[in-house]
């Protein structure tokens, strides 16, 4: 195998991937009905930190017609219920060197085991396609092809995308269509695929209240008063650039004041216009000289 990462950069991606497959492993027994959001997120956050990583994002759990950018709030007491489809969405982080994945589960029924098993053909088409040299268009219309092929659409505007050291989303995004972008895949390119489907439109709404922030600028500047520059000076040392959620801030008082100056910025939750359920599936793979290496 000759890629283009140097080995401490490789074995820390696959050391982060180890960190999510056994997460997941772990978890999945608890995504049941009754089970509280926000004890299942705390228990994903807790397991990576407790295995020698740290959450690259806050763990998304994602119900029904929500695909994806909610994670629960401190006093969230929503439970998942009989016929639920959840997407749980998480990343580790290992020496800034990410692994990201996401899994689809249907709570007590069966009814969306066909979109389910969709969602995961469809990151099966894409990954497949993966060479260097490949347009990342060519990837996109291997998962379209598959989702359509199985009687359902794609979400276009949610997109697979590169990890770089310390950088959740960069360089190529990858379409779940075909773009036709010439953009091409390259050895040693880290990639996150995640085809999201629904038997609905596939056009999203973006609404408030996920519950999950990032560092847009840092500079005292911006902020007002002592208790916003304390709040700014503990997420730039903290989570720097990747998301962060309220409930991990110590003293979150100070966030609505660092929103409006926009120091911060919030992440619209993103869910299927037309109320139809979504399945996600995801998976992180490295870009080998002949084909790739799924790490998660």
């Amino acid at each position: 195998m000759h890629i283009f990462l140097d080995i401490e950069a490789l074995r820390s991606y696959e050391e982060a991937g180890d960190i999510v497959k056994n997460v997941r492993r772990s978890i999945t027994p608890s995504i049941k009905e009754g089970a509280m959001l926000l004890d299942i997120a705390t228990l994903v956050e807790e397991e990576i930190t407790g295995s020698g990583g740290r959450p690259a994002f806050p763990c998304t759990i994602a119900i029904n017609e929500t695909a994806s950018h909610y994670t629960p709030s401190r006093d969230d007491e929503r439970s998942l219920r009989r016929g639920d489809l959840v997407k749980v969405d998480f990343g580790a982080c290992v020496h800034g060197y990410v692994a990201d994945a996401a899994f689809t589960v249907e709570i007590g029924t069966r009814e969306q085991e066909a979109l389910i098993i969709a969602a995961k053909e469809a990151l099966f088409a894409g990954i497949a396609r993966i060479r260097p040299g490949v347009p990342v268009s060519r990837v996109g219309g291997a998962i379209h092809d598959e989702a359509a092929s199985r009687g359902f659409h794609v979400l276009k505007d949610l997109l697979g995308h590169s990890l770089g050291w310390n950088c959740l989303h960069g360089g190529l995004t990858i379409p779940p269509y075909d773009d036709g972008s010439d953009l091409k895949i390259r050895e040693g390119d880290v990639l996150a695929i995640e085809p999201f489907l629904t038997k609905g439109s596939g056009i999203i709404s973006r609404i408030g209240g996920g519950n999950i922030y990032q560092l847009f600028r840092n500079g005292e500047i911006y902020a007002h008063g002592p208790e916003e520059k304390e709040l700014l000076g503990f997420i730039h040392e903290h989570y720097g650039t990747f998301p962060f959620a309220e409930r991990w801030l110590p003293k979150p008082g100070g966030l609505p004041g660092l929103l409006s100056s926009a120091c911060v910025k919030a992440f619209p939750m993103m869910v299927e216009a037309d109320g139809a359920p979504v399945a996600q599936a995801e998976a992180t793979v490295i870009v080998e000289h002949d084909g790739y290496m799924i790490i998660t």
